[in-house]
């Protein structure tokens, strides 16, 4: 017989959103994304960056955590589930 182990829960949906936030947003969002947007342009810089970020970003990374929730792994380790997402295949076809 096999027993489920007993997987810990997030406490709250806060703990969760906070968590999320750990994963996603990194020190280059906080520091390097003001100077390079003032940089490129300031504000005109803001709209190709907030279509890209809803068309693309968000999408992603909504699969990304959905994933690794069905398949009870990482963000990055639910991959796994298909070869052909780990990026070995790339370019070269190996007999």
């Amino acid at each position: 017989m096999s027993q489920e182990e007993d997987r810990g829960g997030w406490g709250s949906h806060l703990d969760y959103f906070l968590s999320s936030m750990g994963y996603a947003v990194g020190l280059g969002n906080v520091w390097r994304f003001p100077y390079l947007a003032y940089r490129n342009g300031g504000a005109s810089f803001l709209v190709p960056y907030f279509f890209i970020l809803f068309s693309a970003g968000l999408p992603l990374f909504f699969l990304e955590t959905s994933l690794g929730q069905f398949t009870s792994e990482g963000a990055m380790t639910c991959w796994s589930m298909a070869p052909i997402f780990s990026g070995q295949y790339c370019c070269t076809r190996r007999v």
